[in-house]
């Protein structure tokens, strides 16, 4: 990003330009912009977002290093739990680390702050987080747990119908 061009550009601007590069891909482009938000931010005084602070690392991780974006994104966390973008980033970036466990952890805690964040949900999805076994105490792999799986699948897809004695 031209340095004329970040000073034309209000904080909203920057930080709509950051999460549309993000968004598209252009990680390199998102960096330098969401690192001249947080720049401004922090040169007058004035406390990042936690969800711009997550946006950045996730830039950073992308185009920089994973490891570096972790951590900023991990203080983005540690600024507000409550925030479901911050554990989106997190996530993106463990996968992107080839870090699937921990990826689908943060998931899960994502999802109890926020349970109908989309970004979450889908990335779960994409992600393809296995079921809860059957019958625990047994091996994944059982022919029990994988019939009774496949037949509770079923189930809980079409519900038998309801057979109300009035």
């Amino acid at each position: 990003m031209d340095v004329l061009d970040a000073w034309s550009l209000s904080d909203e601007q920057l930080l709509r330009q950051g999460r549309d590069a993000l968004r598209l891909g252009r990680y390199r482009e998102a960096c330098d912009v969401l690192a001249e938000y947080c720049g401004r931010s922090i040169r007058m005084e004035r406390q990042i977002p936690s969800s711009a602070l997550a946006y950045y690392g996730l830039a950073v991780g992308h185009a920089e290093n994973v490891r570096d974006g972790l951590e900023i994104c991990f203080q983005a966390l540690a600024a507000d739990r409550r925030n479901p973008n911050a554990y989106l980033c997190i996530a993106r970036l463990y996968v992107l680390a080839d870090a699937k466990k921990n990826a689908i952890d943060v998931l899960g805690q994502g999802l109890r702050v926020a349970k109908n964040h989309r970004g979450l949900i889908a990335l779960r999805r994409d992600l393809g987080v296995r079921q809860r076994r059957a019958v625990p105490f047994l091996p994944r792999e059982s022919a029990l747990n994988v019939r009774l799986g496949k037949v509770l699948r079923k189930l809980r897809k079409n519900p038998p119908p309801a057979t109300g004695a009035v």
